[in-house]
């Protein structure tokens, strides 16, 4: 679990800590400091659900040697730790992971005039509730396919309340019907390939109660009160998290903006740096 070499070996200077945010919860938030780093606004970088770092490689390693950033693992990863048990749905709430965003900017002494938010599906959909009512310090947010609610075909609900000793075929038959029905995988292989490796990382007990938790989530409730600059980025070829969707939660945002990409494989890249600079630029 702990942590000593960089795991993208960017060549600059990089921690590993845990920080705690609740009773009996610590997440591991890795960090990278360039140096001149001063000059540059820093960024908090919050994955996607049950993500595995491997799969943010190739945007981190072009990021970490230009400015600081800070990369959190939610809570319900195998790297949170948990000194309570039994671990409950309502731990994996989205409403409990936006509060451990603020509890992770306050360890941090995160300047809000500067530091820029980056985050992706369901850490996004986080930073998005941590901006509600602007409880979380905040110069901007870059996310990339927020989610309005999580929407599960007919067989998940069932799914998601078996035993975590069914995970493993459960979750050959999730990668087929994601494969077939959900993303493209012919122009998207680097898309599906992320999902095979986060759910082949997954911890079965957590990964089946954070599915639980968002059963019944809507992003939509007091939306309109998060009043920091907002980023949405999207693909109109993502049938994942579509074009749609995403103008509906910037139409919303009383400082949001739209921002188009060629497909969900360029957000997960370097190339996307491009749109999170021209965004952070025109913040100033």
């Amino acid at each position: 679990m702990e942590e000593i070499s960089d795991p993208i070996e960017s060549g600059v200077d990089f921690a590993s800590t845990f920080v705690p945010v609740a009773d009996g919860v610590e997440l591991r938030v890795r960090t990278w400091r360039p140096e001149h780093a001063d000059e540059t606004d820093p960024l908090i970088f919050v994955a996607g659900w049950i993500s595995v770092i491997e799969g943010w490689r190739p945007l981190l390693e072009v990021l970490a040697p230009s400015r600081v950033v800070h990369y959190v693992e939610t809570r319900e990863k195998r790297s949170a730790k948990f000194t309570r048990n039994p671990l409950r749905s309502e731990d994996f709430e989205v409403a409990r992971l936006a509060d451990d965003l603020c509890a992770v900017a306050q360890a941090l002494r995160v300047d809000g005039s500067r530091t820029v938010w980056f985050g992706s599906s369901m850490g996004a959909n986080a930073i998005l509730e941590a901006l509600k009512g602007d409880r979380l310090p905040a110069r901007g947010a870059f996310l990339v396919g927020p989610n309005s609610e999580f929407r599960f075909p007919w067989w998940g609900r069932p799914m998601v309340r078996l035993p975590a000793a069914a995970y493993h075929p459960a979750k050959r038959f999730a990668l087929w019907y994601l494969r077939n029905f959900r993303v493209d995988a012919k122009a998207e292989p680097d898309q599906m390939r992320r999902y095979v490796r986060t759910l082949n990382a997954a911890d079965p007990v957590r990964l089946k109660l954070s599915a639980r938790a968002v059963l019944d989530y809507s992003v939509w409730p007091d939306l309109e009160t998060a009043t920091t600059p907002v980023a949405i980025a999207y693909a109109p070829s993502d049938i994942l998290h579509g074009e749609q969707e995403a103008r509906a939660i910037v139409d919303r945002l009383p400082n949001g903006r739209a921002v188009e990409c060629p497909s969900n494989t360029y957000m997960h890249r370097a190339e996307v740096v491009t749109e999170i600079d021209e965004f952070t630029a025109s913040l100033a």
